[in-house]
């Protein structure tokens, strides 16, 4: 018997999220997508364990899962043969052998996400399924601020949605940016983050404009939120996204960053913002143990 531990990335537009959901056979699901690919190359039923479970819409550019198997097929075969079977809107980047006892939960050590949304005008119609086009434009020195706030160990009841109990709702903010991208950097894989947070991004909102009156491509189209984290709640991620829109906003009652400290002292789901959508969500790195990663 031999574990494999995929690393993979998948558009999360036409799924109902990661899980399997048994009681709905025609529901489709990632993780039911790679069982089925998986089970086709090594010819036997295998489970496929993820390391988190993304909602309906939500993306991935990393992911990892593995499965426990007897075929000796070797990884680079293996990698290729999956995602021979693979719808095109999921893809594996790698295959690798690691110890039997490697746990795709249990043994993460950090996870990262990146929220995109994007205040230009006009509104893009290419963001529709892949990041939230706001209402209006946003003060991100304001969002910024308020994010600092976020850094470290609380409680972030007031960012779990309500109803998805938790035997603790304290976590860990490592790293926590909020900055303005160009266009073509929001699919970026991050680099390793420092033990402190970075808070990054320009505020400047202008739109240069070219001669034929169409965006410049490389004006800073997109707003990037990143969280870094030993673990998230239900949502934790979307419902701070949300909690800081209204932050750059200057919403009533949104005008002074520090009302964020309130928001995490008072543990109130009720005081901090809405829940962003899904679909501007992207797991974008799992993170183990060196001696996870060898077998």
């Amino acid at each position: 018997m031999r574990r494999v531990k995929l690393e993979l990335c998948y558009d999360g537009s036409n799924y109902s999220g990661w899980q399997i959901q048994p009681k709905q056979t025609k529901v489709k699901t990632v993780q039911g997508e790679l069982e089925k690919a998986v089970e086709r190359v090594v010819c036997e039923h295998v489970e496929v364990l993820g390391s988190g479970r993304t909602d309906a819409g939500v993306h991935a550019l990393c992911q990892v899962a593995s499965f426990v198997t007897e075929s000796q097929l070797p990884v680079d075969a293996m990698t290729r043969a999956i995602n021979a079977f693979l719808p095109h809107d999921i893809r594996i980047w790698r295959v690798l052998d690691v110890p039997l006892d490697f746990h795709p939960i249990r043994d993460v050590v950090r996870k990262r996400y990146r929220y995109l949304a994007s205040d230009s005008r006009p509104a893009y119609p290419f963001f529709r399924r892949y990041a939230w086009n706001l209402l209006q434009r946003v003060d991100l020195e304001q969002m910024k601020n308020a994010a600092t706030l976020l850094l470290g160990t609380h409680d972030f009841s007031a960012f779990q949605t309500v109803g998805s109990p938790r035997k603790s709702t304290v976590r860990t903010i490592f790293d926590i940016r909020v900055e303005r991208l160009p266009l073509g950097a929001a699919f970026r894989f991050p680099k390793l983050s420092s033990p402190r947070s970075v808070i990054e991004g320009s505020s400047d909102n202008s739109i240069r404009r070219g001669n034929a009156g169409f965006p410049d491509l490389e004006t800073p189209g997109l707003i990037s939120f990143e969280v870094e984290a030993d673990g998230f709640l239900y949502n934790m991620v979307r419902a701070i996204v949300g909690t800081l829109y209204l932050f750059g906003q200057r919403h009533k009652g949104f005008e002074d960053p520090a009302f964020m400290e309130e928001i995490i002292k008072k543990a109130d789901r009720r005081l901090a913002g809405p829940t962003a959508p899904p679909h501007g969500l992207y797991m974008i790195n799992v993170v183990y143990p060196d001696d996870a990663y060898t077998s």
